[in-house]
């Protein structure tokens, strides 16, 4: 997996590329502590170039959500189709975390926390 931190004017976006599984779980989980560290207003998680996700993967993104939730950013993943569409589902996350169909969506919604 290949992640980029791309910055918007009005977030950051992890845009995240190939197979996420738990050799790639370091470097990932040190984007998204860098960020955590930050204090950005409104982070993504684009998984449209991703192929597969594994479990440990799934909790880099649950302890940014609980961070998240507890500093008042605004936090959704995007891109979730396919195969990282049934791990998502199997673990289900999208009951509590804020899912969009893109980044273009997730950038222009008002909140992201009212997208599940």
């Amino acid at each position: 997996m290949k992640p980029l931190v791309c910055t918007h004017p009005n977030a950051v976006v992890i845009e995240l590329e190939g197979e996420a599984d738990l050799a790639t779980v370091p470097e990932f989980q040190k984007i998204v502590r860098e960020q955590m560290k930050a204090n950005v207003k409104r982070l993504i998680i684009d998984f449209s170039k991703v192929t597969f996700v594994n479990t440990p993967v799934w909790a880099v993104v649950v302890e940014y959500f609980q961070h998240a939730s507890g500093a008042g950013t605004e936090f959704a993943l995007t891109g979730i189709q396919g195969r990282v569409d049934a791990s998502f589902k199997i673990v289900r996350l999208g009951d509590f975390i804020p899912h969009l169909p893109t980044v273009a969506d997730a950038l222009s919604a008002a909140d992201l926390t009212n997208q599940r």
